[in-house]
């Protein structure tokens, strides 16, 4: 049945439809009764008009009872009819489901679909139609006898065309924003009857130096569309109806902002076709913003943290130079002038040294103005041509934050050149924990296993004590070496020569390897500890000189083994919590979340692992069920950690990072797994998995507190709460995370001189600084939740358990009857009350055990995603959530908001009202019994979870929740935002 839908009819609607029932008229002589009515309008049609039909016709011997309409006249052009049905339901009515239908005086006679209240109809048109009239015959019929009739409805109608209609996107500078099919749609509606199927771009803006679009064609092909070929596309509504290669997906197209593009607003005129030639022409304008406020006023921006790297783009050159220049295209780019950037880092590009092709080349400032980097791989053939797509930045682990520039000239095959400005900005990179043992240089290797050290740690150290540049390294002394492990290196013929306590003064160990001479010269990036398998919790110094050019410096390299009495848990960037005898499930959502903090913008591609846990044992594919890979079950080890690169969206053939299982082993310690993400432009983040074993979770220590009120440690809830879970005495803790600025400091003792860190075990009874010391600060006026996380140590300084301090920031103290602080959603209750999300009852109680209906739910959800407050459209005091959730596209169909709300209906409200994008989620479907994409983007979003059990994950999409259970979902959609 063409356009057929249902709702509740709004009290509101029936009363207003009652007050504006239009006298019978006149007007066709030959009409039993006449109505009239406006484009886009409606009139109430209603059953007294019917009734005094029939009485004046049967003068009281009959009593109306039900009417059924005949020879209809075509009006699906103009409207439709609405009229309640026998199970309460508004349903729109075509001219065939008018005929189909008996219309009864008494709604309460109505008793299935296709039977309705005849006070409830009525008729409402289109916008831009033309003048009309519509006949529709009738019979009403009483108990014993009938009568005919005929209704003339009068449309007074508009010009009959279409107007032109406007959609507006905003996106920042070197972002994207996805274009939504369903927008496009509802513009059409409003200007036409038929169904949008696809639209043409015409005559728009030269949108070259600012993006350029990207979309699927019907091949599945993800195609980038610039000025010269948008117009050439047919953009579909439904993926499903593009056959060729210039069909393409309109809700699968996305505008990709530069990097560098300008603060303004781009317009592409447009025509929308219907399934029956109808057009609507229009134009969509692209709103581009300042972006993320970046100081640098370069054509080419770049950022990058210290210890990391960044490659530059070769087609952000390209573009660039093609726009500017007449037409000519870029050959290769040389650098002509820059900052001094050693002390920051260098760079590395694939090309020619000497004859020599050298992968990763490395350039200094003393050679980067003598190379030339092409465009084509294929022109590099000769000294110092290097491929500019391999030209990358690695910035020094102890770089300043601080903006570097570089002037170039781009050349162009046909002779054009153009010059240009390059910037690079250096962040503030991450803080993270560091060992308790002394040295200026500090290494830690596990029992029987190596560690490397690294050149530029020698060269970093020198250059903060001196500003000189390295040339070699002299160790002077030695303690421990000689009962822990060997030290070795490669001398000037490439053999390995070993070094003990007496002859490690003899070597020279240089910083470039082209500088070894003798036979006491040694390469300083080779040298590498091996451990003693017996040397757990042993420490090894070695004492040496740097030596640079002109000055030289004397420092200590400690190299921790295993667990060294204060070397505490490190990282914990994404931290989980089993008993012993339970499994976890490595959600391959937190590491994407934890790569797009580091990298706004970017999108995680795939994963490797840096290392095996110490403690335990990490699978992939332990249940055997995953289509992903292998089919076999395989341990992950030290030996091959790194040989799975586990994607994010993977094929067939490649591991799936959402395959990662973990088994415990043993109880009451904190295992760790490092990583390294990979993902677009060539963005890479290092981090740690941690995972806290126990006999059972450790518990949050919560406590609420009001605004600018300090809050010392509860150092017996947290004693309280390790003993709880692990069984042991707590010695002390060990701060993950600490708090950002925005929210508060933590400060040690009641002064503001001293703040906490992240290294420093705070005791528990002893020590000079303890956890009572501990005092959190809450910003001026912030309000809000906090999240402190901490490993806790036995005496050894050992991790035995990790936990969180939980602080709620508040504006005043709300309390519900029947929810205490033990209560499982207390801190979630009571945080979305100070924040007026959420209410009580009037008896102040919560009843968290209650279930939920739609409309409550709908209402916590908008609010929590930003909405205002709505006033009630009708009698229920939802309708105005209801009526402008469905304005928004949140909610379609018919809903009951007194019924109970589903987890699904819950997740697909949420995931819109967010705004989350259902376009760049994992490839492998996260639950089992639902693939709705909301729902997989809330899941995503760290927002919603799944039930898992040997191996499958469900969702349990049609499960209704309870009133604690809403409240937790929107409080972490409150964190989210």
């Amino acid at each position: 049945m063409k356009g057929f839908w249902k709702k509740k009819l709004p009290a509101c609607l029936l009363s207003l439809a009652l007050l504006m029932g239009t006298v019978p008229m006149a007007s066709a002589a030959w009409a039993d009764l006449t109505y009239d009515v406006d484009e886009d309008d409606y009139v109430f049609i209603g059953a007294d008009d019917f009734e005094d039909l029939f009485d004046e016709e049967w003068d009281g011997w009959d009593s109306f009872e039900y009417l059924e309409f005949r020879n209809i006249d075509d009006f699906d052009d103009y409207g439709y009819f609405t009229a309640e049905d026998g199970d309460g339901y508004n349903a729109q009515l075509d001219s065939d489901d008018l005929y189909d239908g008996i219309f009864y005086s008494n709604g309460r006679d109505a008793e299935d679909w296709d039977e309705y209240d005849l006070d409830t109809l009525y008729f409402e048109t289109y916008d831009n139609i033309d003048s009309d009239t519509i006949y529709i015959d009738f019979t009403l019929y009483g108990y014993d006898e009938d009568v005919d009739g005929t209704m003339c409805i009068d449309i007074a109608g508009g010009s009959g065309s279409s107007g032109d209609v406007e959609l507006t996107y905003y996106v920042d500078p070197g972002d994207d924003v996805e274009l939504d099919a369903d927008d496009f749609w509802d513009l059409f509606d409003e200007e036409s009857r038929e169904d949008f199927e696809y639209l043409e771009f015409y005559s728009y803006d030269d949108f070259d130096d600012y993006g350029y679009f990207e979309a699927e064609d019907a091949d599945g092909d993800w195609v980038q569309l610039y000025d010269s070929t948008l117009d050439d596309g047919y953009y579909y509504y439904n993926w499903y109806d593009t056959s060729s290669s210039y069909d393409y997906a309109l809700d699968r197209m996305t505008f990709c902002a530069d990097k560098n593009a300008d603060e303004d607003t781009l317009e592409f005129p447009f025509t929308m076709y219907g399934d029956d030639n109808d057009e609507v022409d229009g134009t969509l304008y692209i709103e581009i913003g300042e972006g993320t406020g970046t100081s640098s006023k370069a054509d080419f921006v770049y950022q990058v943290d210290p210890d990391d790297d960044v490659t530059l783009d070769a087609e952000d050159f390209y573009d660039f130079f093609y726009d500017e220049s007449d037409y000519d295209e870029l050959e290769y780019i040389e650098f002509t002038g820059y900052d001094d950037f050693d002390d920051y880092g260098y760079f590395g590009a694939d090309g020619y040294d000497y004859d020599d092709y050298v992968r990763d080349y490395e350039l200094n400032e003393s050679d980067l103005d003598d190379g030339w980097f092409y465009y084509d791989e294929d022109e590099v053939w000769d000294d110092y041509e290097f491929e500019l797509d391999t030209l990358t930045f690695y910035a020094d682990r102890n770089a300043d934050e601080d903006t570097l520039t570089f002037d170039i000239t781009m050349h162009g095959i046909k002779g054009d050149k153009i010059d240009a400005t390059l910037a690079i900005e250096i962040g503030e990179g991450t803080t993270s924990s560091a060992t308790k043992v002394d040295g200026d240089i500090i290494y830690e290797v596990d029992p029987d296993d190596t560690v490397t050290f690294d050149r530029d740690d020698f060269w970093e150290f020198l250059d903060d004590e001196t500003g000189d540049d390295l040339e070699y390294v002299r160790f002077t002394d030695a303690t421990g070496l000689d009962d822990w492990g060997e030290l070795y290196s490669y001398d000037y013929y490439n053999d390995r020569v070993y070094f003990d306590e007496g002859d490690l003064d003899d070597g020279y160990f240089y910083y470039d390897s082209k500088d070894l001479y003798y036979d006491d010269d040694c390469t300083l990036d080779d040298l590498t500890f091996l451990s003693y398998d017996d040397a757990d919790g042993e420490v090894v110094y070695l004492d040496f000189t740097a030596y640079g050019r002109d000055d030289d410096a004397k420092g200590t390299v400690a190299i921790a083994i295993g667990d060294v009495g204060g070397v505490t848990a490190e990282g914990g960037d994404i931290r989980y919590y089993t008993d012993y005898s339970g499994r976890v499930q490595i959600n391959a959502n937190d590491i994407a979340r934890f790569f797009e903090e580091s990298y706004p913008g970017y999108t995680l591609q795939y994963v490797t692992l840096k290392g095996a846990p110490d403690y335990g044992s990490l699978y992939y594919n332990y249940y055997g069920t995953s289509e992903y890979g292998t089919s076999y079950s395989t341990r992950i080890t030290a030996d091959n950690c790194d040989d799975m690169d586990l994607y994010f969206s993977p094929s067939s053939s490649q591991y799936a990072l959402s395959e990662l299982t973990y088994v415990p082993s043993g109880v009451n310690y904190c295992a760790q797994i490092p990583f390294t993400a990979y993902g677009t432009g060539s963005r890479s983040v290092s981090g740690t998995i941690l995972i806290s074993v126990n006999l059972s979770e450790v518990p949050d220590v919560y406590g609420p507190t009001p605004k600018n009120t300090a809050v010392t440690f509860p150092a017996a809830s947290i004693y309280t709460a390790v003993s709880q879970a692990s069984g042991l005495g707590l010695s002390s803790i060990q701060l993950l995370e600490l708090p950002a600025a925005n929210e508060g400091t933590i400060y040690v003792g009641s002064g503001t001189s001293q703040r906490a860190d992240t290294s420093t075990l705070y005791g528990y009874s002893s020590g000079s600084q303890r956890i009572s010391q501990l005092r959190f600060v809450p910003a001026t006026g912030f309000t809000g939740s906090v999240e402190i996380p901490y490993v806790a140590c036995n005496s050894s300084g050992t991790p035995i358990a990790s936990g969180k301090l939980c602080l709620g920031v508040v504006e005043e103290m709300e309390d519900f009857s029947d929810i205490s602080s033990s209560a499982w959603c207390y801190k979630y209750v009571l945080e979305l009350s100070d924040a007026d999300v959420i209410d009580g009852y009037s008896d102040g109680t919560f009843k968290p055990d209650n279930q939920v209906t739609y409309g409550a739910a709908l209402k916590l959800i908008m609010l929590a995603a930003g909405y205002t407050e709505q006033a009630p459209v009708n009698s229920n005091v939802f309708s105005g959530y209801l009526a402008r959730a469905q304005a928004d596209g949140l909610v379609s169909g018919s809903v009951d908001l007194d019924a109970p709300i589903t987890r699904l209906a819950v997740s697909q409200i949420a995931a819109k009202a967010m705004g989350l994008s259902i376009n760049n989620l994992s490839s492998v479907r996260p639950f089992t019994d639902t693939s709705d994409p909301y729902v997989q983007a809330l899941n995503a979003a760290g927002i919603v979870e799944g039930y898992f059990d040997n191996g499958t994950s469900t969702f349990k999409p049609y499960n209704t929740l309870t009133r604690g259970q809403i409240s937790a979902i929107v409080w972490r959609m409150e964190q989210y935002q």
